[in-house]
């Protein structure tokens, strides 16, 4: 028996007790590890992320177009069923609900005029992208400064306090969250997939938000999963409720009466969901009944086991997809396996699980509109995980970042390079390829793009020559690297996809075609059989008459084919066609 009892703790008690501590909590961070990322750094990257969409100046995917045809159709109709019961060319386009495209509206009429529809669009993409950011960004903070979450403490203090932790683990989530590979597809558009993917953001905000003002929280959970229902598909709405339900069945952290959360969750999303039928019904109801069945049965058909082509696609594309956020994932279900039941985990894996759950329902969605939903609780995850790791095996994603941007840095300049000077022909030529008319350009998208390669090379070198102790570090170089390349493409390339994205020179071809040929005012040409995003395209590009109604005869009919025609006798004109496709398009007499 110990003389001291109270003032001397036996080495094998302290390593016992350290032991157990351990278990608690995996995380040591000292107040310098936790040191503040400057927000002026921060703010400046994610604007600069963003601020890419502007590069876009054409319809680089048939979502695009697809939205961006539903929203002019709204501005265009000018009645209630124009803008609540969405269509394109005349046909109801029953996939998607209104939200998406009343937003992207908003934003055609009150900047389409000052900057061109176009950019207009774009403006979308930046308010999607912002909401989903601070959502993200303060529903991190929330769960990381919980006591649970907190790192451990050390004998003579300097660990870092809750408010530095909190912060930089937001901070993580963000960067990790747009350095993601899968994310870089489609952030540029104000699509119904980028829209759920904001939503499923303002639902985990929501859900953390709930720890403190339940009432509050569950209902902007609840408004989340209802507006999905609006701006995307009933599948998505559905599976963002159900993530919602898990979270509240999961988590015993939640204040409150329990009968009076689930009342508000349920109550916010009903109403949330039931004002646009209810606008639909009362001020377009000659038009609502037919449109909402048809909705209806759309909507049903959704819903079904997935095929094997959405687990083959994820099992070939989930390693670059999820990157970087799955390695860490990894580690922080292993480094945290004793205290996975902990608030700040149970939320993201719970929203996690639902998500896979719904992937074995997801026969008639895309792959990788269905795992995108994944990204946010995956990113909050992968921050908690980076903390884990030791020295050594954080500065993999250091080195990772470095290199593989670095590389493609040098890549996208080599073949600049030699489409500009043509130095390595075949090179060049891969690049002329894509698009004969394009040429390289010194405008301001190359001087930007010099500077921000300028910035990442004074990173690698700090990085290089320095041992910084900042978890941020490694999150930083993969956000920061992943912006430079996109910088580098938009502004060396962002003319090239362009060209060989575009529809348009298809548009004005046929148009020309159609007028040489003859053409009344009073007729129209039929796009039956054309998927709806080149619709939106041939209506945004040309002044002609375009249908897709089966009711409705034309003179002219604009077939989309991949092979040539046999018979030529009724085809007016010649084929127009994109750069590398093999499709064409012909315009033939139905006379």
């Amino acid at each position: 028996m110990s003389l001291f009892p109270v003032f001397f703790t036996p080495p094998s008690a302290d390593k016992e007790r350290l032991l157990h501590l351990e278990k608690i909590t995996p995380v040591k961070m000292s107040r310098e590890a936790a040191r503040a990322l400057p927000r002026y750094a921060l703010l400046g990257l994610l604007a600069v992320f963003i601020g890419n969409v502007f590069g876009v100046l054409d319809f680089w995917t048939l979502r695009d177009a697809e939205n961006f045809g539903v929203a002019m159709e709204m501005l265009r109709g000018g009645t209630a069923a124009d803008f609540l019961l969405p269509t394109i060319t005349g046909v109801p386009d029953w996939h998607n609900g209104p939200l998406t495209a009343w937003v992207s509206a908003f934003f055609l009429a009150v900047f389409g005029p000052l900057v061109g529809e176009l950019t207009a669009l774009r403006c979308a993409s930046l308010f999607w992208f912002a909401l989903a950011l601070s959502t993200l960004w303060y529903g991190t903070w929330h769960i990381a400064r919980r006591p649970e979450a907190q790192p451990l403490r050390f004998p003579f203090g300097d660990e870092a306090n809750p408010k530095d932790y909190g912060r930089v683990t937001a901070d993580c989530a963000v960067l990790l969250f747009i350095a993601t590979f899968g994310l870089v597809r489609g952030f540029h558009e104000p699509t119904p997939a980028t829209v759920l993917l904001a939503l499923s953001c303002v639902m985990f905000y929501g859900l953390t938000k709930a720890l403190k003002r339940p009432m509050i929280g569950f209902a902007i959970a609840g408004a989340a999963a209802g507006a999905a229902v609006l701006s995307s598909t009933l599948f998505g709405g559905v599976w963002l409720f159900a993530a919602a339900l898990a979270v509240h069945a999961v988590v015993k952290d939640f204040p409150g009466n329990a009968d009076l959360r689930c009342a508000s969750l349920i109550g916010s999303a009903v109403l949330t969901v039931s004002l646009w039928p209810a606008l639909a019904y009362g001020l377009a109801p000659d038009e609502a009944g037919a449109w909402f069945k048809g909705w209806a049965d759309t909507q049903a058909s959704l819903f079904g086991i997935a095929g094997p082509e959405t687990f083959s696609w994820f099992l070939r594309n989930f390693v670059w997809f999820l990157c970087p956020l799955w390695p860490l994932v990894l580690a922080a279900l292993w480094k945290w396996r004793h205290a996975l039941t902990r608030t700040h985990l149970s939320i993201p894996i719970a929203a996690i699980t639902v998500s896979i759950f719904a992937v074995l329902f997801s026969s008639s969605q895309t792959a990788d509109t269905v795992f995108i939903v994944f990204l946010p609780a995956l990113a909050v995850l992968a921050s908690f995980g980076l903390f884990t790791l030791k020295s050594a095996k954080a500065n993999v994603l250091d080195w990772f970042s470095v290199s593989i941007f670095s590389l493609t840095a040098l890549t996208l300049w080599a073949y600049w390079l030699a489409w500009t000077t043509n130095f390595a022909p075949k090179m060049a030529v891969s690049i002329s390829r894509l698009a004969p008319e394009a040429a390289p350009t010194l405008g301001f998208g190359f001087w930007f793009a010099l500077l921000m390669t300028t910035l990442w090379i004074v990173f690698v070198v700090w990085r290089l020559t320095h041992r910084p102790v900042v978890v941020w570090r490694g999150p930083w170089l993969a956000a920061f690297g992943l912006t430079t390349s996109l910088v580098i493409t938009m502004g060396l390339f962002h003319d090239v996809i362009d060209r060989n994205r575009s529809y348009l020179p298809v548009v004005a071809s046929v148009d020309a075609t159609i007028r040489t040929a003859g053409i009344a005012p009073n007729d129209c040409v039929s796009l039956e059989g054309i998927p709806p995003g080149i619709r939106a395209i041939f209506s945004y590009g040309s002044d002609l008459s375009f249908t897709a109604r089966e009711d409705q005869v034309c003179r002219y009919r604009v077939l989309r084919l991949r092979d040539h025609l046999t018979d030529t006798s009724d085809v007016v004109g010649e084929p127009a066609s994109r750069a590398s496709t093999t499709e064409h398009f012909v315009v033939v007499r139905s006379e």
